[in-house]
């Protein structure tokens, strides 16, 4: 069924990191349902009820932001446009159910403090194995020094990384919307960069930048998780790695960098939405 879905992805023309993205996300609902219901996934066995069920669980568990839900929706609604199309499904369950709505996308973000940030990579300072600790900071300078997006740190690999003396940036090549930037990197991002890159010779065959210990590219969910825990050793509540970005932004917006900049380097859409870090913060 996989095969056949990714095929029918390419054939509606769908870009690379969707037809990457779209199968792993409809994983996350088969995961759901065998745990849940003990029984293995059939489409047809998904209800729009089960699609609700799902979001919750998303929402009230894995603790997702509304925005990621939301994606992972858009992808379901789509594999599910694909079975009724050939036939795996009679009923399509994820007609009726409405992207998630939030006040948070118009309200002003959350983001830390100086005091805050502090404690937070002092959290993972305290990491004993060495080589986790290395790259765990490198992930986390990506995301509060140049304001990446989790999914963004898993899809790096080493050639997206420049630490050359006076070239120092890290490229985007599908970032939200497929949009392509380049952000220059602060000197904590660069020598966390430099740390890692030493203990990471030793996989030097995976040309993924972040690889976890069984030597597989790092997943975004297990970044959310590895933040998650960070922000609780530090005493730190309602921290996710968009909290990391946020951080990034808020930072160029103190410093007085222009709307269009800040949107740039963050890849953002709409200015609006880059404004937001020119008010009062959800703190």
């Amino acid at each position: 069924m996989r095969n056949a879905y990714v095929i029918w992805l390419k054939n509606e023309g769908k870009s690379d990191k969707t037809i990457n993205e779209y199968p792993a996300m409809l994983q996350k609902l088969i995961n759901w349902f065998e745990n849940t219901e003990g029984d293995r996934f059939e489409p047809n066995k998904i209800t729009t009820l089960s699609i609700h069920e799902f979001i919750s669980f998303l929402d009230k568990v894995e603790k997702y932001e509304p925005a990621y839900i939301n994606k992972i929706l858009a992808s379901l609604k789509t594999f599910y446009k694909y079975a009724a199309e050939t036939g795996l499904v009679i009923y399509n369950p994820t007609i009726k159910v409405k992207m998630k709505r939030t006040m948070k996308q118009y309200a002003a973000p959350k983001w830390l403090t100086k005091k805050e940030a502090s404690k937070f990579f002092q959290a993972i300072e305290q990491e004993k194995n060495i080589k986790r600790k290395s790259r765990n900071l490198a992930i986390c300078r990506l995301m509060a020094g140049a304001g990446l997006r989790v999914q963004e740190v898993s899809d790096l690999n080493t050639i997206d990384v420049c630490i050359e003396k006076r070239r120092e940036n890290v490229t985007v090549r599908g970032g939200k919307g497929s949009k392509f930037r380049i952000i220059p990197l602060n000197s904590d991002t660069v020598e966390s960069l430099k740390n890692w890159f030493k203990y990471r010779e030793d996989s030097s065959n995976n040309e993924a930048l972040f690889i976890s210990e069984r030597n597989t590219r790092m997943s975004d969910r297990t970044i959310r998780h590895m933040v998650t825990k960070y922000a609780k050793d530090a005493g730190l509540k309602d921290v996710s790695p968009h909290t990391l970005r946020h951080t990034f932004c808020k930072s160029l917006a103190d410093q007085g960098f222009r709307l269009e900049r800040i949107a740039y380097l963050a890849g953002h859409e709409s200015l609006e939405t880059t404004r937001r870090y020119t008010r009062p913060g959800a703190r």
